[in-house]
């Protein structure tokens, strides 16, 4: 069974905590209600899901945009989310990509020591 579309608007409308956004994203999807999926997805990120960012992040890479799907994950990785990095084969060239110079001990991306 599926809610109508007046539940879907209304979550996506009047839903503002993070997690309650992203489970409802799951079961859209779950649903097939694609779009709806999609816009509550981003209102997730919008208020701070972690993994609703590397969703999107993941979803530019496989569209293409590469540039937007790096944007993405790097917001993902300053809110704590460390999916991508669950991906041995992708960790390297993904920490490569993101953080050219390494990391600082505080997290912080390394500036080049070039003058």
């Amino acid at each position: 069974m599926c809610p109508p579309a007046s539940f879907w608007h209304a979550a996506l409308t009047y839903l503002t905590h993070p997690d309650d956004l992203d489970n409802l994203t799951d079961a859209a999807e779950k649903r097939h209600r694609l779009q709806w999926a999609h816009h509550l997805r981003h209102r997730a990120a919008d208020r701070g899901a972690p993994d609703a960012l590397s969703r999107l992040a993941q979803m530019r890479e496989e569209a293409g945009d590469r540039e937007s799907a790096e944007a993405l994950l790097r917001q993902a990785a300053d809110r704590g989310d460390t999916v991508a990095l669950h991906h041995p084969a992708q960790k390297q060239e993904l920490l490569t990509r993101l953080w050219p110079n390494g990391l600082d001990p505080d997290g912080k991306p390394t500036t080049s020591w070039q003058l």
